[in-house]
């Protein structure tokens, strides 16, 4: 009975880690996409050198840059599936926030996500089994959460339409400056929210995110830094 519960209890967190998580990335890319002008949306749409170099740089250098690391750092299943699966994912939330904090081109940032993510229902598949094939067996390929990653793809999709449908049919400043402050407080919420759910793992796994050793953080900081 104690090892039922305690997998009940598991379960129901993890549940409630990814409903919380995605609930924050929705309100993130939502109200990003809600700001933006569909005009200016549009006319991006037809800026293809900037959506093709963006495509090219996200799906075959970021992804190989990603393999190379993990590769000659020998790094372990856990982080290099991790990173893996992270450099062979379109970008997304974080750079659309990064843009509407620092005043640069949202409406491209959007473009760019929306593009990349639709893109992603193919090549995010075909690079991540392409490499993790390559460095790790067959089961840690099949352990991949498969579902998890297309659910996490929907849910920015999703939050571009309803932000840029409600961009197009809501004009008021008011409402965009509403936009950008919950915005904003998603963005906060969500680096909390992960920064807790890195500690709380490492403490399960007996090694916290500050006692990881180099490779660990070279690792995870190389691929970006290059990119």
């Amino acid at each position: 009975h104690r090892d039922r519960s305690s997998y009940l209890l598991n379960f129901k967190m993890v549940q409630a880690r990814d409903v919380i998580g995605n609930f924050l990335l929705f309100a993130l890319v939502f109200s990003m996409s809600a700001t933006v002008d569909i005009k200016c949306f549009r006319s991006q749409l037809q800026n293809k050198k900037a959506i093709l170099l963006g495509i090219c740089l996200q799906f075959l250098l970021l992804p190989i840059l990603g393999f190379l690391v993990v590769l000659f750092l020998d790094l372990d299943k856990a982080v290099g599936v991790t990173l893996l699966v992270i450099t062979s994912s379109p970008g997304g939330s974080y750079s659309n926030w990064w843009c509407s904090i620092f005043n640069a081109d949202l409406a491209l940032s959007i473009t760019m996500t929306a593009v990349s993510t639709l893109m992603s229902t193919v090549m995010l598949p075909v690079n991540l089994l392409m490499y993790a094939n390559f460095v790790f067996d067959d089961e840690v390929v099949k352990s991949l959460d498969w579902v998890a990653l297309f659910i996490s793809l929907a849910v920015v999709l999703l939050a571009i339409l309803f932000g840029l449908f409600c961009s197009a049919k809501i004009k008021n400043f008011t409402f965009n400056r509403i936009a950008n402050k919950v915005g904003n407080l998603s963005g906060l919420a969500l680096i909390l929210f992960s920064v807790l759910l890195s500690r709380s793992g490492g403490e399960e796994e007996g090694t916290s995110i500050e006692g990881r050793g180099w490779k660990f953080y070279v690792g995870v900081a190389l691929p970006r830094e290059i990119y």
